[in-house]
């Protein structure tokens, strides 16, 4: 008759001690994750709460760069519930956005506990990193690309077409934009992730430069809706500076390769 396998704790490495004092059971681990997912909706809630009250002040600010192009631009509503529609919308990706460093926060504090002292030093800085190249390529997004794609497409055709633009046409065309540029902005980040959980070296990275030049240069062609070259362009360059970044940034973070004990 086979014995019956006798389960162990796991025995954490010396430099991963515990972030509480004492084990935790199993329903500790999910008071706490309820603890830290009503965080993250109230934080979200929030900040959807602050973006639908100052709504209309965010269609000004996503109607600005139109208009810097055509001074009388308006946009056409089609239907009596799509400006209501684009209010909740709005509410949406702005509370998401606001919450996010929340959000994140909660969810590395989870994590936390099994990580060694000198990882849990890398989530502040990995939280501004992350909040801040989002805000960066938001930015960019809104003060470059958004413009010149604009310049191109409302002044395309001279003045064979009169332009009727929808609301909900014109609003996930700007998000879409913002979003995923400032998304892209985050390529420092994941290397530095992948660097830090050794699926990726410094070296390897830049030895992919090559392909690394195709692939940002696909993304930009699909962030960006417009055919023409300069404003793809725009997007690739930061890029590829970006993956430049990232690849520095990965080579500081990555562990270290043990060296070869010498032969006796």
């Amino acid at each position: 008759m086979a014995a019956e396998p006798v389960n162990e704790p796991i025995q954490l490495r010396p430099d991963q001690q515990p972030f509480h004092e004492g084990e935790m059971t199993l329903l500790e681990h999910l008071r706490e994750l309820r603890t830290r997912v009503l965080i993250c909706a109230v934080a979200v809630v929030l900040g959807m709460l602050l973006c639908v009250v100052f709504w209309e002040t965010i269609v000004g600010w996503l109607i600005a760069p139109a208009r810097a192009e055509i001074p009388d631009f308006r946009l056409t509503v089609f239907s009596p519930t799509e400006t209501i529609a684009l209010m909740f919308k709005i509410g949406m990706y702005g509370g998401l956005m606001l919450a996010s460093p929340v959000v994140l926060y909660e969810i590395l504090a989870f994590i936390v506990p099994g990580l060694t002292p000198r990882e849990r030093k890398l989530v502040l800085p990995g939280i501004i990193g992350v909040v801040g190249f989002l805000i960066a390529g938001m930015a960019f997004a809104y003060w470059i690309i958004l413009p010149a794609s604009l310049g191109f497409l409302l002044n395309f055709g001279g003045d064979n077409f009169d332009q009727k633009i929808g609301v909900k046409q014109y609003f996930d065309f700007a998000i879409r934009i913002i979003f995923w540029v400032g998304v892209s902005f985050e390529l420092p980040m994941v290397l530095t992730l992948l660097a830090k959980l050794r699926v990726v070296r410094a070296k390897q990275l830049l030895g992919f430069w090559r392909y690394a030049i195709v692939i940002i240069f696909i993304v930009a062609a699909i962030v960006t809706p417009t055919p023409d070259p300069l404003t793809q362009s725009l997007v690739a360059g930061p890029l590829l500076g970006l993956y430049v970044l990232g690849i520095g940034l990965a080579w500081v973070v990555q562990p270290k390769r043990p060296k070869p004990e010498a032969a006796p």
